[in-house]
């Protein structure tokens, strides 16, 4: 007797970027969160939520709903390709790893944003030179593709 048997696949584009932006503290910053979804045309169903070092949900933008929601202290800038984050005054706890996911059907991206307190141009400088840009090519396997590693650095 013979047994059936399914095999279900499932496509995923998982896109993972870092950044690291430097700044301090009592000013405002901008963490950029820029995607490809857009690059050939515009997508009318997109939603980006911005998590905070605490994973807190910071804001939360659907663009086909028109619906935007921040935390006091933050706000989104929109244009096809990028979600800003901005906060208005940088705070000790605003410090560390800030993600921006970015949805469009079944099409998700992680952008790790790492803010980081921008020490005298002394000390910064030997931070910044840890910093590096890299880019790797999709890999592709049975239909899971796990898409490029960035690293930029920025400073305010």
């Amino acid at each position: 007797m013979m047994a059936n048997a399914r095999i279900v696949l499932f496509f995923f584009v998982v896109e993972v970027t870092a950044e690291r932006v430097f700044s301090p503290l009592g000013l405002a910053v901008g963490l950029p969160c820029q995607y490809t979804f857009e690059s050939r045309k515009e997508i009318k169903q997109l939603s980006v939520q911005w998590k905070g070092p605490g994973k807190e949900l910071l804001c939360h933008f659907i663009k086909h709903k028109a619906y935007q929601n921040c935390t006091p202290g933050y706000s989104l800038g929109y244009a096809p390709g990028n979600v800003t984050l901005t906060i208005a005054a940088v705070r000790p706890t605003d410090l560390g790893t800030h993600v921006c996911s970015v949805s469009k059907r079944h099409d998700f991206s992680d952008f790790s944003v790492d803010l980081v307190l921008k020490q005298d141009s002394s000390s910064n400088s030997s931070v910044t030179n840890g910093c590096y840009a890299g880019h790797a090519n999709p890999l592709s396997l049975l239909g899971l593709a796990l898409t490029v590693w960035q690293q930029t650095c920025h400073s305010v």
